[in-house]
């Protein structure tokens, strides 16, 4: 070969290895194991199809990405939800499940995946056995949401204490801020992002008062604690937080220990308690709460709620009644849309409507608005005909942005066979308005049982996503995740 020909030759070469470098979605992904356990099958409506759980723990770089990564992307989105390691003899849906974390970490327009169970001290115990315990049956999943406070990272569930993760999504252990927290605490705390400050509460099934709300500052330290009190144990799933105001909807969905006792599900809907609204002072721990008396209805979460002209607008997923049987059919049955409920501070007077007729839940804003004055919204859509033929619940195929000022809204259809679940909203660094960010949220392909993570602009939400990142494996159906910056 001739000295031109050569060189000719070796740029050409050259120039292709550095063309598909810049191609990512020319590459494969690196997979590696990290864990497998034994796997099982079960007719339960909650693990099957979209919710059936997976048995392999895995890290898995260089992902194939189709579109652009946003090079200001540099953190992990983080996602909880219920992932049982051993068949149970019985699954009570959503209150059962071991915890498994789903993290897609960003780092310089490259994206990595990895997936770890939440070890629990129950979920410890069963390994050793090699079995679900009965005894255990009622232990903290830690398996709901997922939030970064200070320098924790938190899973959360119901009941129960925090278990502490690190960035890698391996578990330390139970976390009570230093000693400070008692028995347990709720899955949905709000960050003020104002303040700094993590507003909570833990409800207890035994003990009155039942229900404490608390505030932790940015050093990791509670600096109130406020018992409440209700007449008797019931459920409460999430809160509201305004600039004066932490609320509480007591909704009759009412613990019975008797129907605890015999292992089936704990709660009782008894409509004719009717539901309270609670009004606690956040500012001054010595004025006493408001109660305020309404008709029955159930709430699992709060869009956001915010002060305006003496008056509190709360914008949540309003039930007119829940059904927690663990079947599809108690899913279907309970229908659900978005209201806004506007209470009068002076005459305690409650007006309240329909935003919109569709089947949601899983709201969620961008976190830079919690507690203020909002425009912008999203929930996943449930379509009742695809879950009626599929006899299988959590199927979502599109998500809803809700312009609140306008009251209209726009829909991201994914592509047929393709279901998502809550989005998150990741900020802009530099933002100047409320849709300066990103959209994101897992997407599950049911024709090659894998699952993508979509970066959608909620400028242009009815277009192709920004990115599409694609992983070889399946992410089930779950609850809650954030964003997790830096």
């Amino acid at each position: 070969m001739k000295r031109r020909q050569f060189l000719i030759q070796s740029s050409l070469a050259a120039m292709t290895a550095i063309a598909y470098h810049q191609l990512p979605s020319q590459s494969s992904p690196i997979y590696k194991q990290y864990k497998s356990y034994k796997s099982w099958k079960s007719n339960n409506s909650f693990l099957q199809g979209i919710n059936a759980p997976v048995f392999k723990e895995v890290d898995i770089t260089n992902l194939k990405i189709s579109g652009h990564i946003p090079q200001e992307l540099q953190g992990m989105y983080v996602r909880n939800g219920p992932n049982p390691m051993f068949k149970p003899s019985s699954y009570n849906y959503p209150l059962e499940g071991d915890g498994m974390l789903h993290g897609v970490y960003f780092n310089n327009g490259e994206v990595s995946y990895k997936n770890r169970w939440i070890t629990t001290s129950g979920l410890v115990y069963e390994m050793f056995e090699g079995q679900e315990l009965d005894e255990l049956k009622f232990k903290n999943y830690a398996n709901t949401n997922v939030i970064g406070y200070g320098d924790k990272l938190l899973a959360l569930y119901e009941i129960g204490l925090p278990y502490e993760i690190d960035k890698n999504l391996d578990t330390i252990g139970e976390w009570n801020f230093q000693g400070q927290l008692e028995q347990s605490m709720t899955a949905h705390p709000k960050l003020d992002p104002k303040t700094g400050e993590l507003h909570f509460y833990r409800y207890s099934f035994f003990n009155a008062p039942y229900l404490h709300y608390y505030i932790a500052d940015q050093n990791n330290t509670i600096i109130r604690e406020t018992a409440i009190d209700i007449p008797r144990p019931v459920m409460f799933h999430d809160m509201v937080l305004t600039e004066n105001y932490a609320i509480f909807f007591d909704c009759p969905l009412v613990f019975n220990l008797e129907q605890a006792k015999a292992n089936k599900k704990p709660f009782l809907w008894q409509p004719e308690q009717g539901t309270t609204i609670i009004l606690v002072d956040r500012h001054d721990s010595n004025k006493k709460p408001i109660y305020i008396k309404t008709d029955p209805f159930w709430v699992w979460h709060f869009m956001n709620g915010f002060e305006e002209n003496e008056k509190i607008v709360i914008d949540f997923v309003h039930y007119p009644e829940i059904n927690m049987e663990s079947h599809w059919q108690a899913i279907l049955s309970n229908k659900s849309n978005l209201q806004r409920m506007s209470i009068d501070l002076k005459t305690h007077a409650i007006v309240s409507e329909k935003l919109d007729d569709h089947y949601v839940d899983f709201p969620t804003i961008n976190n830079e608005k919690l507690g203020q004055a909002y425009r912008f919204g999203y929930a996943p859509h449930i379509d009742t005909e695809i879950l009626s033929k599929k006899q299988i619940p959590n199927y979502f195929p599109s998500l809803i942005q809700y312009d609140l000022a306008k009251n209209n809204h726009k829909i991201h259809q994914f592509k047929p066979g393709c279901y998502g679940g809550e989005a998150a909203f990741i900020p802009s660094g530099n933002g100047q308005s409320e849709l300066d960010g990103y959209v994101v949220t897992f997407v599950y392909n049911e024709n090659t049982q894998t699952s993508d993570f979509v970066i959608i602009d909620p400028n242009n939400f009815q277009s192709e996503p920004i990115a599409t990142i694609h992983l070889p494996v399946r992410v089930p159906s779950g609850f809650h995740g954030n964003w997790i910056a830096g």
